[in-house]
């Protein structure tokens, strides 16, 4: 759904009351109402949107006041100040695997009670989380009432701890569509008429034949092998004839072979934006565009936020991920057009961001 239609969902929920102006609609599976934002309460509302992904997605509605359940509008600008990306690494530390949301504002006009043409005029904030696409959704750390590898689900109007039965669903789903996807696989193989199809195991590092020998490889020379051959993931860059390459669709973890490092955060993450920027002889918002295109932020091989002071925060990255830009921005070289299309993705990201 587009934002557009998240704000008529939004507004259908909010459009019928009652004649002494109580809001019909109530608390549900995919919806809760709160009366202001505060950014205090991130944990709370992270704990709803980690429900939401595990169940069917759902809104967080700002400006309703819970009793009596009326629409009271924001009474201050704490919601429209919300900075997404601050809030999506809040998010990321401490749940994985990353919940997908959105989030706006919108002015909704009131009625007034005693049938005159006074209109009173409010704003009202929403945030959507989306059903997510890997379940279940997990703590990862311990956070005020969130304890590491708690897993929320929603009940009714309540976001609680998953109970056995819908556990065991997720479990099943995840089961099923992996099954139907490797069915979707092998029948696009018999499709495509491939007979001497042959198939890696990495996590046993064994080479199955259409000849009936299997070939044992030890598994760090298939990482050495991954990582030397040219990828180019489906739907980001453009094949050109002639140079040939392996086509991943999926994602290839290589996480074991790069250790997270430990110690001294200065040391373990040297390098502030800008002297990445300078080491790799890059502007300072190509190096954005790439950090936020590559989803490095948040992953501690790569970044670590810093805090200076209470207010104050200063975002470090790694030798690694020096190495692995170093790396991207030459496969990049000979797609120039693309790099173009990641600029503009990230501008109009900024811009998105501003406006909101």
């Amino acid at each position: 759904m587009e934002i557009d239609e998240h704000e008529e969902e939004v507004r259908k929920t909010l459009s019928s009351l009652s004649e002494n102006g109580i809001l019909k609609s109530r608390e549900s599976s995919r919806i809760e109402f709160k009366e202001s934002y505060n950014g205090g309460n991130l944990s709370k509302y992270a704990k709803t949107m980690a429900a939401y992904a595990n169940h069917c997605g759902g809104y967080i509605i700002f400006g309703v006041k819970d009793k009596p359940r009326t629409i009271v509008g924001l009474k201050n600008d704490n919601f429209e100040n919300l900075k997404q990306e601050e809030l999506s690494e809040f998010l990321n530390t401490l749940f994985a695997p990353a919940i997908d949301w959105c989030c706006g504002t919108f002015t909704l006009n009131l009625p007034s009670l005693d049938n005159s043409v006074t209109v009173n005029t409010v704003k009202i904030g929403w945030i959507y989380t989306y059903e997510a696409n890997s379940k279940p959704i997990i703590a990862q750390k311990s956070k005020d009432k969130i304890v590491d590898g708690d897993v929320f689900y929603r009940y009714r109007a309540r976001s609680e701890k998953i109970k056995c039965a819908e556990m065991h669903r997720i479990i099943e789903d995840r089961v099923t569509k992996e099954r139907e996807g490797l069915l979707r696989f092998l029948e696009s193989i018999r499709k495509g008429g491939v007979a001497n199809l042959g198939i890696v195991n990495y996590s046993n590092g064994r080479i199955t034949t259409p000849y009936g020998v299997d070939v044992a490889v030890e598994r760090k020379l298939i990482t050495q092998i991954l990582r030397k051959a040219k990828f180019i993931k489906e739907g980001s860059f453009n094949e050109t004839e002639g140079i040939p390459v392996l086509k991943v669709t999926g994602n290839i973890d290589l996480a074991e072979e790069v250790p997270v490092p430990d110690g001294d955060p200065n040391v373990t993450h040297p390098y502030i934006q800008k002297q990445l920027a300078e080491k790799l002889g890059i502007k300072t918002n190509d190096l954005y565009a790439l950090i936020s295109f590559l989803h490095m932020k948040g992953d501690r091989r790569f970044h670590l936020e810093i805090s200076t002071s209470k207010s104050g925060k200063v975002q470090k990255f790694s030798d690694y991920a020096l190495q692995f830009l170093r790396k991207k921005l030459e496969e990049l070289q000979d797609y120039p057009e693309e790099f173009d299309k990641i600029r503009k993705a990230y501008k109009e990201q900024c811009n998105k961001k501003r406006s909101s």
